[in-house]
């Protein structure tokens, strides 16, 4: 069923004490172990696909009582069947042990993912379920420190409490059992919090002993920053639903009864709008019991225009049932657990349909997507977006270039500016390094004082050459666009940065360094842009949906591995499905897009995978898929047969995946089905240095996880 947000009183809280650490809590950090063969694993069997998985553990040399510890559920995916197991010892779930099994139609295991823990006594708790959720929520939330939480109801071993509205949906702890890194099993409880405005779905991990050991955050946030473009690139266009009796949708989209131009529901979204940011839906709008939803934008006017706010909510349901039809054609489907209400006892727990939100007013510039577990409802969030010319440079002198020139500004790091802004001489710089001007490198102490830096993009980080002219005197920074004339706002972290800066396109930039004695001011407009909307674009929709996939998949698309993945692999179901090599075009107002280079021929590759960011380290996984297309395109092959391999091969992906692992699950999927096009696979990972030997590892680095990778750019010697 829905659960949706429960409008309640917080009660007081008094602080729970945390009882003194003991030896051996900590979690076990382990990986799950991928067993594969070009031959298959075991023998021919007639015996069900879950007893031949046991098996193949007993032979392994697992005990039975871990063997036994499993649970399986069993799902049929043309001539293999797909068993998933998750691990409960002494009645609790073991947190985070599971395995997944693949078996063909002669009965031979051909894959086998082994994330169990070892079967034995489990240390009992000494906190309760309400002190791991309120160590849980002064982990989390620090203003929430004077609260505790009241319980509520118990089902199982899951405990839920009253939440407020600070909350989506009232926090749970679950009683489960965990693997310690002396390798006991060890009572813990897995406490859910998610919030209602920012949209944070997170598990956080508390021992039983009360100690916090971990959280992991199950939402996908994605920033993009602010390119400008043409108000529209296609026409709205009418198009019929998929109607009943598909394969995809067997009812239909529509529900029946109950909609209006802000709430259309059905079995697989329910799509609203939420200015007010309660995550629920908005009051207004017109009742329609016809089914149509006719609605005509005017781009020309802002997003927030009642017409226009009826175009986002419809557009962003039919954007939600295509991403859902399509890629349930690929393998998402309900026993994959992919988001639907009624599952129609094909497997999976349904009533999880997603809750899309349009033009959601807790933030701007953004979207993001929660995935809870299989049975709940997920929730996306896409926020309006701030258009082009947030800001300016207004040259004076000389008079050949006076005027206004469109820029971005106010970004993650150095101070705002005001309309009056910064006045100086505009000056191109030159960091010694042969003609360069891109600031990577120190500048001459002094040389820029008094003076606005004009600076090319590239090489380095935004916040790197901003730094080197605000260390040579600059009072202010230009960096100008080396890839077109988008514009956008530029990120990064660096808080010693005291001078404001601007970002402009490329023809603004050749313009300024066209002429000398350039003198000019560059400031916030005066008036704002217009907004775009980012449920009209499907690049970003289909992105968010994306994260969904692979959470439910895969599992454990966080940290500076696997989340980057989690954002390069939405990024590839955009690139692929919509056969353009660039994301966000249309929110983000460029041509390039959101990301720092087109797909075709990037320019980084495994190795520069550091751990810098999970979005730009996800365009490394998402150049992989750009190529994986264009192989296949070259080859002849459909786009149908890439996306069947893309989507099933995350069945043989363990959970929180290296890039190697989604290499070797799309691998083992087209094994299946006779290998024909292993080489095309090879060659787009062995491209971008996911060769042969390729290899990931997370090292622990001044308190945190980084990535250190081996990359190898090596193909099968069998494959050209």
């Amino acid at each position: 069923m829905r659960l949706r947000n429960a409008v309640i009183g917080l009660v007081t809280f008094s602080s729970v004490a945390s009882a003194a650490p003991v030896s051996g809590d900590e979690v076990a950090e382990t990986r799950a172990r991928v067993f594969q063969s070009e031959r298959a694993l075991t023998a021919p069997s007639r015996s069900g696909a879950s007893a031949i998985a046991a098996g193949f553990l007993r032979s392994r040399g697992t005990s039975e009582a871990t063997v036994g510890s499993l649970r399986g559920t069993e799902a049929r995916q043309g001539d293999i069947t797909h068993v998933r197991f998750e691990q409960y010892v002494g009645g609790l779930r073991v947190h985070g042990a599971y395995a997944k099994a693949a078996v063909n139609g002669r009965g031979e295991l051909i894959h086998f993912i082994d994330g169990t823990a070892a079967a034995g006594p489990v240390v009992s708790a000494r906190v309760s379920e309400s002190d791991a959720v309120g160590l849980a929520l002064r982990h989390l939330y620090p203003e929430l420190r004077d609260t505790q939480p009241a319980e509520q109801s118990r089902e199982g071993n899951t405990v839920s409490f009253a939440g407020g509205v600070f909350f989506h949906r009232n926090p749970t702890a679950e009683r489960v059992a965990y693997a310690a890194a002396n390798g006991a099993l060890r009572t813990g409880f897995l406490v859910e919090t998610w919030t209602a405005r920012s949209n944070q779905l997170t598990h956080t991990l508390v021992s039983g002993e009360g100690r916090v050991l971990s959280t992991e955050s199950r939402t996908a946030n994605d920033r993009y920053n602010v390119f400008p473009n043409d108000p529209v690139k296609t026409p709205q266009a009418i198009v019929t639903g998929a109607g009943t009796g598909n394969a995809q949708s067997p009812i239909g989209w529509l529900n029946t009864s109950g909609l209006t131009t802000r709430l259309i529901s059905g079995n697989n979204v329910r799509a609203y709008l939420d200015v007010d940011a309660n995550n629920a839906p908005d009051t207004g709008g017109t009742a329609v019991t016809s089914g149509d939803f006719l609605a005509v934008a005017d781009l020309t006017q802002a997003p927030t225009t009642n017409a226009n706010r009826d175009v986002s909510v419809q557009n962003l349901f039919y954007l939600n049932n295509v991403i859902h039809d399509t890629l349930y054609r690929y393998g998402f489907n309900e026993a994959g657990l992919n988001f639907q209400e009624n599952n129609f006892g094909k497997g999976g727990a349904g009533s999880d349909s997603v809750d899309a939100e349009a033009q959601d007013g807790s933030g701007t510039d953004n979207a993001n997507f929660s995935t809870p577990a299989d049975g709940s409802n997920p929730r996306m969030q896409m926020y309006l977006w701030t258009g082009v010319g947030t800001h300016q440079v207004n040259v004076q002198l000389p008079v050949s270039i006076a005027g206004n020139y469109v820029a971005q500004g106010d970004g993650e790091f150095g101070p705002a500016l005001t309309t009056t802004g910064v006045t100086g001489d505009i000056v191109l710089v030159n960091d010694g390094v042969g003609t360069t001007s891109d600031g990577c490198e120190s500048i001459p102490s002094g040389s820029l004082t008094g003076k606005i830096a004009l600076l090319d993009r590239g090489v380095c980080g935004f916040v790197v050459k901003v730094k080197n002219a605000q260390l040579a005197g600059a009072k202010a920074a230009i960096i100008a666009n080396n890839q077109g004339d988008g514009v956008m706002t530029m990120g990064g972290a660096d808080t010693t940065i005291t001078i404001p800066s601007v970002f402009v396109g490329q023809t603004t930039g050749a313009t300024l360094r066209s002429v000398t004695g350039v003198y000019g001011t560059i400031r916030k407009s005066p008036s704002a842009p217009l907004q775009r909307d980012s449920s009209v674009d499907s690049d970003v929709v289909y992105h968010e949906y994306g994260h969904g996939l692979t959470w439910r998949m895969i599992g454990s698309m966080s940290g500076p591995i696997s989340g980057a993945i989690g954002e390069g692999m939405s990024d590839v179901l955009a690139v692929i499905l919509n056969n353009n090599d660039r994301v966000g075009e249309y929110s983000a107002s460029s041509d390039l897009g959101i990301r720092s280079a087109p797909y075709t021929n990037y320019p980084r590759t495994y190795g520069a995978v550091t751990g810098s960011g999970v979005h730009f380290d996800g365009e490394v996984y998402g150049a992989i898929g750009w190529q994986l297309w264009l192989n296949f395109q070259a080859a002849g092959v459909s786009k149908d047969t890439l996306m069947t391999y893309l989507v099933d091969g995350m069945n043989y992906t363990p959970a929180a995946p290296y890039y190697e692992h989604m290499r070797d699950g799309i691998l083992q999927s087209v094994a299946n089905a006779g290998n024909a096009h292993r080489c095309l696979v090879w060659d787009a990972f062995a491209k971008y240095g996911v060769g042969v030997g390729a290899k990931a590892t997370l090292v622990r680095s001044k308190g945190s996880s980084v990535p250190s990778v081996t990359e190898s750019f090596v193909k099968p010697s069998d494959c050209p």
